[in-house]
């Protein structure tokens, strides 16, 4: 007997909705192009005293004291911020019609040169679409060292990378529709999940963010949250989330500022299973221009995720003569295996140039 089969079915191999735009000169003939170039860079000579080195010399000696001559404080050239290294950077923004981007042109002290075409956007009037950016910008590091708070899942602290998004602005409200692709570095299209054994959290591909800022009288505050998953099963599409606030108050001569956040980690082989909660706060006081006295600190509770966490307070005043700034520091941490620290700096700027003289006394009362 002859078998029979019948079968009927759809296939759907994809399926996507997508907005787009397209200019060309011929189409927006008479539309203004702006064009804008910029050129930041850095350099620092040092000598640095270090009396607690631990080095050992050639003759396999220790040597506790060692002075090191070098151009850089850092590692890395950052835009030109004074400490971070020498380097060089370019950029040009265009502007066209609802469209802008940027090229920007770097070397660095590692003898680098990179060429890098971003922040692609197009804007139509309170819509905007493209490489818009993370709305997690700001109550990540938003009091104190709020982004440095021997946190091993510091990353974590920022929010998840944003590679495309849809957003939508109004006034001091943003929200967008985002996501990142999760396709590995050689692009052929592999997934990849999730390595909780190295301490990595999965990459959540879509999800939405949403920022708030605004302010009343002498009162200022933002708030932004975070929501990322992905559509593919199991742990990947444990939920990552992230929510942060913070709130400046300025009266007088006081000035006020307070930071919270708290973002989920993977610390096991099920995603995002636990929330870290930090926060950091400032008060600053200038009772007359040339001097500045502030208290800072910073603090995070994770229960058993980050094992070297630790609290920070940091009193300090600033005194500014001329050209002449003289800063003094104390340090408290509760670790107990790093001590406080004391610090006293000189610097000097006019214009382009600035030195300084600092010394650190660090881990003076460590066990």
């Amino acid at each position: 007997m002859k078998a029979i089969k019948i079968a009927s079915g759809v296939a759907v191999s994809a399926l996507a909705l997508a907005i787009s735009a397209q200019a060309n000169a011929a189409a927006h003939e008479g539309m203004a192009t702006e064009t804008e170039w910029s050129f930041t860079g850095s350099m620092e000579f040092l000598t640095v005293v270090d009396m607690a080195a631990g080095a050992v010399n050639r003759d396999g000696d220790a040597t506790d004291t060692v002075i090191d001559v070098e151009l850089d404080e850092e590692d890395d050239f950052d835009e030109g911020a004074a400490g971070d290294a020498w380097g060089l950077e370019a950029a040009l923004s265009v502007v066209h019609g609802p469209f802008s981007g940027g090229f920007i042109l770097t070397g660095d002290d590692e003898s680098d040169v990179s060429v890098e075409l971003d922040d692609l956007v197009v804007t139509d009037g309170a819509i905007s679409f493209g490489q818009t950016g993370s709305l997690v910008d700001e109550t990540h590091e938003y009091a104190y060292d709020m982004d440095d708070s021997g946190d091993s899942a510091a990353a974590r602290s920022e929010g998840r990378d944003v590679g495309a998004a849809l957003r939508y602005t109004m006034e001091g409200l943003k929200v967008q529709v985002e996501g990142s692709n999760r396709k590995d570095a050689s692009g052929d299209g592999v997934v990849t999940g999730i390595d909780a054994s190295a301490g990595d959290t999965q990459n959540s591909d879509f999800g939405v963010a949403a920022q708030y800022m605004g302010e009343a009288d002498a009162l200022s505050y933002v708030a932004e949250a975070q929501f990322r998953t992905s559509s593919l099963g199991g742990d990947d599409d444990s939920p990552y989330t992230y929510f942060g606030v913070g709130a400046t108050y300025t009266m007088d001569i006081v000035t006020a500022k307070f930071g919270l956040n708290q973002y989920s980690v993977t610390t096991s082989a099920d995603a995002h299973d636990d929330a870290i909660l930090e926060y950091g706060f400032e008060l600053t006081a200038t009772p007359i221009d040339a001097l500045s006295v502030y208290l800072k600190g910073q603090d995070l509770d994770s229960g058993d995720v980050v094992t070297e966490e630790a609290m920070k307070l940091l009193a300090g005043a600033a005194y500014t003569v001329d050209a002449l700034t003289f800063t003094g520091e104390y340090t408290y941490t509760d670790v107990e295996s790093a001590g406080d620290e004391l610090f006293a700096e000189v610097a000097y700027a006019s214009g382009a140039i600035g030195a300084y003289g600092s010394v650190t006394l660090a881990n003076f009362d460590a066990d």
